[in-house]
């Protein structure tokens, strides 16, 4: 149950840090897979969660992409 727990997490914070892309809002996959968790109760909170901890660390294994 941990790892399933961590696998949750880790997609999350994929999620997250893909939809800080502009034009990630616009794809139809991630609207689905978006909405799809907003309708978990589950996932929604721990999405939330994640977005909170993103927001209020700043990241520091950044890339330099230029």
């Amino acid at each position: 149950f941990e790892k399933q727990d961590e696998l949750k997490r880790s997609a999350m914070r994929a999620v997250a840090a893909l939809l800080t892309i502009p034009e990630a809002g616009k794809s139809p996959s991630m609207a689905d897979f978006s909405a799809q968790i907003r309708t978990n109760p589950e996932l929604t909170i721990l999405f939330e969660s994640i977005q909170k901890d993103s927001a209020s660390t700043p990241s520091t294994d950044s890339m330099e992409l230029s």
